[in-house]
């Protein structure tokens, strides 16, 4: 398969245009295929069988978005049919699309986590796939034991064109303006890493959904803007940030996330939870920092605030690495098809 050649691709996952799905989507229109689009959102959501749907993989939602499946595949005969996060696809149908358009690739990009979920459906046709590429050097030896024929790695990436660095009007600086701030949903250990910057005096800006349920929500209070935005107003949140904290995601067990790559494409300072894979992406010091302990996240916030140069520098070298390592979309769903 000619990685340069137009190819003609059944595009299958979330369409919310809000999404990296959906950007992904986009990129590989941009790069020059020709790619049919597949929205699983009005199948799964939206009605008294979501919980089903989503969480069991069953119910009628899930039969008419296989049907659906089929007559995109009867349709457009593409070249590859590529699914992009969580499968809802089911053996019966995988197996006929086998059968009867043998020279079809059928290819898996993850985001999420299918064991830590437990994502019934999608694992147990692992075999009826001709290559899963997935986040997490864990789901290799996972996915090959459950009768996955190939496992490669890809990681998450941003979109140059949405994910940037901006110039904030002034009402936008009154609006988005944070010395430190962090975006993302609660989890328990994000809040304590929080808290304990509030309790020695720094103030974090917290935007994300589930914060009204954390224990210490009295501190966070006063510093909470809101539930998750998207679109511009995500951008804008990040651009407003002078130090953007980035946790991990450890039910996920992630090792680097979209966020790791968002936050330096806009040209911001990340100040982030260390993972072996976090070092490998960018020179811890010179394009991001990375901390172990909430102590040394501490001295790291007052370190940076203090010296702004400094911090305006690894930032601007973050953003320089992202471009010149290929960590948009672009380049990754280029080496993606590559592999396939």
């Amino acid at each position: 398969m000619n990685s340069t050649a137009s190819l003609n691709i059944l595009y299958i996952g979330t369409l919310d245009q809000s999404g990296n799905c959906y950007r992904r989507f986009q990129t590989l229109q941009a790069m020059g295929h020709t790619v049919h689009g597949l929205d699983t959102d009005p199948f799964i959501f939206g009605n008294i069988f979501t919980k089903f749907h989503f969480h069991l993989n069953i119910g009628p939602g899930i039969h008419r978005l296989n049907n659906a499946v089929w007559k995109a595949v009867q349709q457009h005969q593409p070249e590859i049919i590529w699914v992009d996060n969580k499968s809802y696809l089911q053996a019966a149908l995988l197996k006929k699309i086998r059968r009867d358009h043998p020279s079809t690739k059928i290819i898996s990009l993850l985001t999420d986590d299918p064991l830590g979920r437990k994502w019934r459906l999608y694992l147990n046709t692992a075999p009826c796939f001709d290559v899963h590429f997935v986040q997490r050097s864990i789901n290799i030896q996972e996915l090959k034991d459950r009768g996955a024929k190939r496992v490669e790695i890809c990681y998450r990436s941003f979109d140059p064109s949405f994910h940037r660095p901006l110039l904030l009007s002034a009402e936008e600086h009154k609006k988005f303006d944070a010395e430190v701030g962090f975006v993302g949903t609660h989890e328990s250990y994000r809040e304590d890493w929080i808290v304990y910057l509030l309790d020695h005096g720094i103030k974090v800006w917290v935007t994300g959904n589930d914060w009204e349920n954390a224990k210490n929500w009295e501190k966070i209070k006063p510093f909470y803007r809101g539930r998750s935005v998207y679109g511009e107003d995500y951008i804008k949140t990040i651009n407003g940030m002078d130090i953007a904290l980035h946790f991990l995601r450890h039910v996920n067990r992630d090792e680097q996330d979209s966020r790791t790559f968002e936050i330096p494409a806009c040209g911001v300072f990340m100040l982030g939870e260390t993972s072996e894979l976090h070092l490998d992406l960018f020179d811890n010091g010179q394009e991001a920092v990375f901390v172990n302990t909430k102590e040394e996240m501490l001295e790291k916030v007052n370190y940076y605030l203090a010296h702004p140069e400094e911090r305006k520098a690894i930032a601007a070298a973050g953003l320089e690495r992202s471009i010149r390592s290929g960590y948009d979309h672009r380049s990754r769903l280029t080496r993606v098809i590559e592999k396939i």
